[in-house]
């Protein structure tokens, strides 16, 4: 009984779920302008994951910066206050933060 190995991505006829891009023709090409193809389509996902993080982001801020006004009974004055507790917010700002690339590619 004969093994037979799976050809690998970078052979011809070989391939992967996305990979090769360009199908069988795209073996022939020169590593470096392969490598090059595969560098720049990287970039831009990575582009793309930051521009929608960064959007999340201004959101979360714009929430946590919240301020209210209430009148003080005891001066009859209004004050404005931060909705949320500076702790509370830079916790969840770290938390969402640290946690955005996941959440936006769930």
């Amino acid at each position: 009984m004969t093994v037979v190995e799976p050809k690998k991505i970078c052979e011809v006829g070989g391939g992967g779920l996305f990979l090769p891009a360009l199908g069988d023709e795209e073996q022939g090409w020169n590593k470096t302008m392969r490598a090059m193809l595969y560098l720049t389509g990287l970039f831009y996902l990575f582009m793309a994951v930051n521009i929608a993080a960064d959007y999340f982001m201004s959101a979360v801020e714009a929430i946590t910066s919240a301020k209210v006004r209430r009148l003080d009974k005891e001066t009859d004055r209004w004050v404005t206050r931060k909705k949320w507790n500076d702790t509370v917010a830079n916790l969840t700002l770290l938390a969402l933060g640290s946690s955005a690339p996941e959440i936006l590619l769930s």
